[in-house]
């Protein structure tokens, strides 16, 4: 079997002998050997949410022939498991508040109105915000209007799991390092809210906070063109999801979507954290695709997360919704994506479409920075534990930096072609900045297992 070779994607202007954030010189090439799916398969003691050694024979497949058996399950059964696994993750995310130095509370909450689809109301939509103490902020070119810009974050947990806090190291990251404010949204959850109504709130809440004429942004004083969506795993799945359903207007009747705004925000970037991209794929297809698949989530975890979230149950083969797949979107709608960083798990059942969505991208012509982290499974970075990982802080400083780098970019576009930052609809930053090359010697059109890329920097967990 062909060894794994990292890829990592370099930011234009970047070369192979670069450093990585922390300054360290990083190897050209690592070659890391991918064990056969059929060997005896060793658990780590470092992994206690894994598949294990003893797999149930459906957990790894190299076909898509799976059923899962919580689609036959009640509402009521799904709901009394997800409130047992939450009170897990509370009791896990609880830890970092003992941590030293622990991360801030959020600076204030806003609660926002849910206007697409069923279930809709009045502040229903509850959003953390961490706001930079005051500084000197950027202005309009004509307006001298004080700005800063804007990240707005979603939260991981498999749509079932999960709070707006779980990403406040994160928040508190991107809030210093680029005197931005933070939204992160805590949308609401499978089962009781199964698709589409988690991504339907993940796009009110971008609507509401980037109104230029909204109270939003006249309160944190936002900068309309410097918007920037993350997202944690699921979280990172309905960030592309949202884009998507702003992008897609000739779509917006067929999903229901009558009272969109005519104008919506234009996104300037987007990072992912480890997203869920493709539904099409069967969780067991996905586990073979992985070097490591006991490292992986166990199926009695995925299994719930599906169940709850795709009801009525759909087959594997049907789920190409783009707002439930969005890795699946048309070459044309890529052709209007933002730049994008990807950051993903050597030991993530999730890993192949990560790379096989920045391969797309990269024969598309647009912009997008890669990074696997070594050694690391799925969430590697939550909860954290007692000591904090270096890995983590690296990776956001690698992610911020991408960040940074786009709306320098858009500085040097606005300064070149006198841009009124008043019209924002004006500039396409994905269309300005230059391909960053990614790609394995051969292309990929299927998800198999991963295959030779280039490589620049790796994170060791």
């Amino acid at each position: 079997m062909e060894p794994l070779i990292k890829a990592v994607a370099a930011i234009e202007g970047t070369s192979k002998d670069d450093t990585d954030i922390a300054g360290n010189t990083q190897e050209q090439h690592l070659r890391l050997p991918v064990p056969d799916i059929g060997r005896p398969i060793h658990r780590s003691l470092t992994a206690p949410l894994a598949v294990g050694p003893n797999p149930e024979p459906n957990e790894i497949r190299h076909d898509d022939k799976y059923d899962n058996p919580l689609d036959s399950s009640s509402r009521w059964y799904l709901s009394a498991r997800a409130k047992a696994l939450r009170q897990g993750a509370k009791i896990g995310f609880g830890m970092q508040h003992r941590m030293s130095p622990s991360p801030p509370d959020p600076t204030k909450t806003i609660y926002l109105d849910s206007t697409l689809g069923g279930s809709i109301g009045k502040e229903i939509i509850q959003v953390d915000v961490w706001v930079p103490e005051c500084r000197k902020m950027r202005h309009f070119h004509r307006s001298q209007k004080p700005v800063r810009p804007a990240v707005i974050n979603f939260h991981g947990g498999g749509f079932v799991l999960g709070q707006g806090t779980d990403d406040a190291r994160w928040a508190v990251a991107a809030m210093t390092t680029m005197d931005a404010v933070v939204f992160s949204v805590n949308y609401r959850l499978a089962p009781s809210h199964p698709f589409p109504k988690p991504v339907e709130d993940c796009v009110d809440a971008i609507m509401q906070i980037c109104c230029p004429e909204g109270p939003i942004a006249k309160t944190f004083n936002l900068d309309p063109n410097r918007i920037f969506l993350s997202g944690f795993s699921a979280g990172g799945n309905l960030a592309l999801a949202a884009w998507l359903i702003l992008a897609s207007r000739n779509k917006w009747a067929e999903w229901g979507y009558a009272n969109m705004p005519a104008c919506t925000p234009r996104i300037s970037g987007i990072a992912l954290f480890y997203p869920l991209l493709d539904w099409t794929v069967s969780r067991p297809r996905k586990r073979a695709s992985c070097s490591r698949p006991d490292q992986t989530l166990p199926s009695s975890m995925t299994d719930l997360f599906d169940a709850s979230y795709i009801y009525p149950p759909l087959p594997v083969h049907k789920r190409t919704d783009w707002r439930l797949s969005p890795g699946l979107m048309s070459d044309e709608m890529i052709n209007h994506l933002p730049p994008m960083h990807l950051c993903l798990c050597e030991f993530d059942m999730l890993l192949t479409e990560g790379l096989t969505f920045a391969e797309r991208l990269r024969h598309q012509h647009k912009s997008v920075e890669v990074r696997i982290v070594e050694g690391a499974k799925h969430a590697w970075d939550k909860p954290p534990g007692i000591i904090p990982k270096g890995s983590m802080a690296v990776e956001y400083a690698a992610a911020l930096k991408s960040i940074e780098t786009w709306s320098a970019e858009l500085d040097r576009i606005e300064a070149e072609e006198g841009t009124d930052t008043d019209a924002p609809e004006k500039v396409d930053v994905g269309q300005h900045m230059k391909l960053v090359e990614i790609a394995p010697q051969e292309r990929q059109q299927q998800l198999l297992k991963p295959h030779e890329y280039m490589t620049r920097a790796i994170t060791n967990v």
